[in-house]
């Protein structure tokens, strides 16, 4: 099969999860990132893309629906792929507190508008130090209307103005 077929076969949604884990030994990075990406690739196929050495391939595994908290945990190690697992609502909770305590920006963003996300997770990060993730923190559907009170107060105005466009707030205001 040449390279093109691969990735036509790749990209074809209907294509099943056994075809796309005949996939994996492709060389070719652009057909992993397809299989990678795909709504019908297993479990199994993921667990074993997840230890490819391209960090696109590894990033669309950490994000996939279907990856294993197995693979999730081992993914949330690697400081490239830490951000994908944050916003993976099949991330376990451990993860995802452990991961919203750390340094980096964009993963604390990632798990500030994971769906998974803990009540208790989302008031800490209401807290941040940084505005970008308060402000995701008001995005979150999931957040409390205590919270959203908290941050309509918030010291950054573009905070306090996410916090007034939630749904929930324009629904007390109604």
């Amino acid at each position: 099969m040449t390279t093109m077929e691969a990735l036509l076969i790749a990209k074809d949604k209907d294509t099943s999860a056994e075809v796309l884990a005949g996939l994996v030994d492709n060389a070719d990075s652009f057909v992993l990132l397809q299989v990678a990406a795909h709504l019908n690739t297993d479990t199994e196929t993921l667990d074993i893309l997840a230890k490819n050495e391209n960090q696109i391939v590894r990033q669309f595994v950490a994000e996939h629906f279907n990856t294993s908290v197995e693979t999730l945990v081992m993914l949330s190690e690697d400081t490239h792929i830490a951000s994908w697992v944050a916003g993976n609502p099949n991330a376990p909770a451990g993860v995802i507190h452990k991961l919203s305590k750390d340094e980096d920006i964009f993963i604390r963003l990632s798990v500030s508008v994971n769906p998974s996300i803990t009540m208790g997770i989302l008031y800490t990060l209401s807290k941040d130090d940084d505005e970008n993730v308060r402000a995701a923190v008001a995005k979150n559907p999931k957040i409390s209307l205590d919270i959203l009170k908290v941050l309509a107060k918030d010291e950054n105005e573009d905070v306090r103005e996410v916090a007034a466009e939630h749904p929930k707030m324009m629904a007390i205001q109604a």
